[in-house]
């Protein structure tokens, strides 16, 4: 599965440019390069194990430690993440007893990130662990789902300062009207694969034109390659080379750091299933970002997935 031709990848690029995107089940991976663009960041999962120059195997642990120390109640009883490494494939794992859970109807999350954060004494002093974190650009990632009630696979971008993110240190839920903190490029509720009109959340929190629910008519149960375009003011959001949602309005300032998510949970994503047989993975075959070259046009298109 993993492995790419480069005759595949001269055929869906001479595929992409005489016609309509692909928006078949199983999408292919796209060729590395971009032209106009530059690579910044990719993992392809190649190697055995997570790569730590790149990652934090954990949810968001600088909150869940700052909240920790102020007695502020987690939902998650263990942040670190549950995964396996498998020919060249990345799957953030649910399994009966890990995530570390009391038992299985117990909120879970396993998650990577390339970024985090620890506070010092106060809020106002912290320390910002920047494995990878940019301001616009091209983000990228092929995947495929798990279906189930109560699972949310997620592929995000948070600001990197702990101080700008969609809760207060102290754990206040931002709201419109705050800024934006956030970008969610897929949220995908795993009750809605397979539905014939299923869809996917795509956010720009907190702005009042933050949320788009498209209907996509795909099994997202399979391979497809998801990406995100953010430049200033606008948000463009793809899926096998389609655009199914854009929105117009103000955007993050700041550099932001990625986040790659299988949630459990009962709540707006539904309730665990108490039958719910597992493991549940969420596959990734690959993650990319890419900036715009300096040379490259202001007018350019965005590159073909």
């Amino acid at each position: 599965m993993k492995r790419r031709s480069v005759l595949l990848g001269c055929c869906l690029a001479l595929l992409l440019a005489s016609g309509p995107a692909l928006a078949a089940d199983d999408a292919p991976a796209p060729p590395l390069e971009k032209p106009g663009w530059k690579l910044t960041f990719h993992d392809e999962f190649d190697r055995p194990q997570l790569n730590d120059m790149y990652w934090f195997a954990a949810y968001r642990s600088g909150r869940k430690e700052y909240f920790k120390r102020i007695g502020h109640p987690s939902r998650w009883v263990d942040h670190n993440a549950h995964y396996v490494i498998q020919d060249g494939l990345l799957k953030l794992r649910i399994d009966k007893a890990l995530p570390f859970r009391p038992d299985k109807s117990t909120p879970c999350v396993s998650c990577i990130q390339t970024s985090d954060h620890r506070f010092g004494a106060t809020t106002k002093e912290y320390q910002i662990l920047d494995k990878f974190a940019q301001k616009y650009g091209w983000f990228e990632i092929r995947c495929k789902c798990p279906r189930g009630e109560g699972l949310l696979s997620a592929f995000w971008l948070h600001q990197h300062d702990p101080t700008k993110q969609e809760y207060t240190p102290e754990g206040r839920r931002k709201k419109v009207g705050d800024g934006v903190v956030e970008i969610d490029i897929i949220e995908q509720q795993g009750r809605h694969i397979g539905d014939a009109s299923s869809s996917v959340d795509l956010n720009v929190h907190f702005t009042k034109e933050a949320h788009h629910r498209p209907k996509l008519g795909i099994d997202a149960s399979r391979f497809h390659v998801w990406a995100m375009q953010w430049q200033e003011g606008r948000v463009d959001w793809y899926v096998d080379g389609k655009v199914i949602g854009t929105y117009k309005g103000p955007t993050p300032q700041e550099k932001m750091f990625i986040l790659i998510a299988l949630f459990q949970y009962s709540g707006w994503i539904g309730n665990i299933d108490p039958d719910m047989t597992y493991p549940r993975d969420f596959e990734i075959d690959y993650v990319r970002v890419y900036a715009r070259e300096a040379d490259a046009a202001a007018t350019q298109a965005p590159p073909a997935p």
